[in-house]
């Protein structure tokens, strides 16, 4: 459990009891873990005074967000999979569930079937190749990463081996490999982090009235910062008898 649940209330942000440091974040706000956290402290405070349709309705869309969550990150798998098979029926049909975007998805699909149509002239099946081209990249030619990339495909079609224009290619499954690397980004942006948080929503026990609690520590922390404020300057401000004598 994170400290926003588990600290007990007398525990220190920074071991004194001064507040923590100007510019110091102790509470990252968009870890997952603390989300979760802030969601149970809502709903428990909400429990608490009696809007029980409204816990209701918080418990809701976090079990919906966090099914969602959960898709995308099977989908994600499935996809890796299906590239890493050589199995393109699959890899579309996941990619709109897998990556979020229609430019995201075009771009991805754009270096899958140009993967695959490698694969095909190495294989020896220009009539295939030439399909795939003209029915499926073609299509895409704008997703290409430049506009002589595209020509280079249409140029290997009359060439004896993808290395006379290819000159990395170790094959299928190294190509496929590479594919994914270099999409990594891409496939990792598409897995939210509270995929797994979202199962514990209901599952953590909190200290009793925990969202007070921790209203009234951060309040005790600003008056006291108030109140050392205060006494730092009546202490450097020169005192009357010093000004007169002066």
């Amino acid at each position: 459990q994170g400290w926003l649940v588990a600290a007990p209330l007398s525990r220190q942000m920074n071991g004194t009891n001064c507040p923590p440091a100007a510019g110091k974040l102790l509470v990252d706000g968009q870890d997952a873990r603390t989300k979760q956290e802030i969601l149970q402290m809502i709903v428990q405070y909400l429990h608490d005074e009696g809007y029980t349709a409204a816990v209701a309705t918080v418990q809701d869309e976090a079990n919906v967000r966090s099914l969602d969550a959960q898709r995308a990150r099977t989908a994600v798998r499935r996809l890796r999979r299906a590239v890493l098979d050589g199995d393109w029926p699959e890899m579309e049909k996941l990619v709109p569930r897998a990556i979020a975007g229609t430019c995201e998805q075009k771009v991805f699909l754009y270096a899958a079937y140009r993967l695959q149509f490698l694969e095909l002239l190495d294989g020896g099946e220009q009539h295939k190749a030439f399909t795939q081209l003209t029915k499926r990249l073609k299509p895409l030619e704008s997703c290409a990463p430049s506009p002589a990339e595209f020509r280079d495909l249409c140029y290997l079609l009359t060439c004896r081996s993808v290395h006379e224009v290819v000159r990395d290619w170790e094959g299928a499954a190294a190509a496929r490999e590479s594919l994914l690397q270099q999409h990594e980004v891409l496939l990792e942006l598409q897995q939210p982090e509270a995929a797994e948080e979202g199962e514990a929503l209901l599952e953590v026990v909190l200290p009793r009235a925990r969202l007070l609690q921790l209203l009234q520590q951060a309040a005790e922390w600003q008056v006291e910062s108030a109140r050392r404020r205060v006494i730092r300057s009546s202490a450097s401000a020169p005192s009357a008898s010093a000004s007169a004598s002066a």
